[in-house]
C-alpha cells in the first residue's frame, strides 16, 4: 500500500498534456473569431469606409491625372480596400457645386437692366443628384455585365497573376466612377464664367483627364473581353456626354430676349396700318 500511495502522490513530468492543451483551445477559438455579418448589420458597412484620409487624397488625384495610377490600380488597391468614403463626399460635394455654380451662372447670363426678376432654382439640387446618382451606379453595373458576361476566367493559359482574366467587383467600379467625378467639382465653379468657348475648353479638358483615367485603369479587365472596342468606346463617349450635359444643361442660359423684343412691334404695327 505504501508503494502505490508514493506513486499517487509522487510528481509526474506533464510536459506533454501542457503543450497539447493550448493548440486546441487556440484552434477551437480561432473559428468564433471572425463572424459572419450581415447586410441589415450597421457594422457591416464600416469596412467600407475604413480608408484615411492620405488614401482618400491619393485617390483623388489619381482620378484626375493620366497615367499617375498604373495599370494595375484597379486590382492591387481598390479591389483590394473599395471605400465608400470618397465616392459619397465628391459625388455629394459635386452636386451642391453645381446646384450653386448653376444659378450663379444663371444670375451672371441674365440683362438685370430689365424688368426680369431672377429667383434661386431649387430643383437643380435635385436634378444633378439624380444625374449624377444614375450615372454612378448604372455605368458600373453595365460595365461589370458585360464583362461578366463575355470573359471567360476559365481561360487561365498565362500563369502570370498580374495577366490572368480577372473581372472587377461592382463595388469596386462604383467606387472608381465615384472618384473620376472629383475633377468636375473645380471645373463647374469655372463654368460661371459667361464664355462659350471657355465652357467648352473645360468640358473637353475634364472629360479627356478624368475619362483616361479610367480606360487606362479598366484596360487589363476591357482587353479581355471580345467587346472591348465597345466598351472603350461607351465609357469615353458616356464622360463626354455627362461633361456637356453639365454644361449645356446648368450652366448655359440661351439669350431669348431678342426675339421676344422683336416679337413685340409686329401687331402693334398692323393694328396702326388698319386704322
Amino acid at each position: 500500500m505504501s508503494s502505490a500511495a508514493d506513486d499517487l502522490l509522487g510528481f509526474k513530468d506533464f510536459d506533454d498534456i501542457a503543450v497539447s492543451q493550448p493548440k486546441k483551445v487556440i484552434q477551437d477559438e480561432s473559428p468564433s473569431s471572425s463572424p459572419k455579418l450581415s447586410m441589415f448589420q450597421i457594422e457591416y458597412y464600416q469596412q467600407f469606409f475604413n480608408i484615411d484620409t492620405n488614401d482618400v487624397v491619393e485617390r483623388v488625384i489619381n482620378s484626375m491625372i493620366p497615367k499617375r495610377a498604373s495599370a494595375s490600380y484597379l486590382k492591387t488597391k481598390l479591389e483590394v480596400n473599395p471605400d465608400l468614403y470618397g465616392p459619397f463626399w465628391v459625388t455629394t460635394t459635386l452636386i451642391f457645386t453645381i446646384a450653386i455654380s448653376g444659378n450663379l451662372a444663371n444670375f451672371f447670363q441674365h440683362d438685370h437692366s430689365s424688368k426680369f426678376h431672377w429667383h434661386y432654382n431649387f430643383h437643380l439640387v435635385s436634378y444633378a443628384s439624380t444625374c449624377i446618382i444614375l450615372y454612378t451606379s448604372l455605368m458600373p453595373f453595365l460595365i461589370w455585365s458585360v464583362l461578366k458576361y463575355s470573359v471567360d476566367l476559365n481561360d487561365d493559359t498565362n500563369p502570370d497573376l498580374e495577366s490572368a482574366p480577372y473581372i472587377p467587383s461592382l463595388l469596386s467600379l462604383i467606387c472608381l466612377y465615384g472618384y473620376s467625378l472629383a475633377v468636375y467639382i473645380p471645373v463647374s465653379v469655372l463654368w460661371t464664367i459667361p464664355l462659350l468657348i471657355l465652357q467648352w475648353l473645360l468640358v473637353l479638358t475634364a472629360a479627356f483627364l478624368s475619362g483616361s483615367v479610367l480606360i487606362n485603369v479598366l484596360m487589363p479587365s476591357l482587353k479581355l473581353s471580345k467587346y472591348s472596342i465597345f466598351l472603350i468606346v461607351g465609357i469615353a463617349s458616356a464622360h463626354f456626354v455627362l461633361a456637356a450635359g453639365f454644361m449645356l444643361y446648368f450652366f448655359h442660359v440661351p439669350s431669348t430676349a431678342a426675339s421676344v423684343v422683336v416679337n413685340i412691334p409686329s401687331p402693334i404695327i398692323s393694328v396702326n396700318a388698319t386704322g
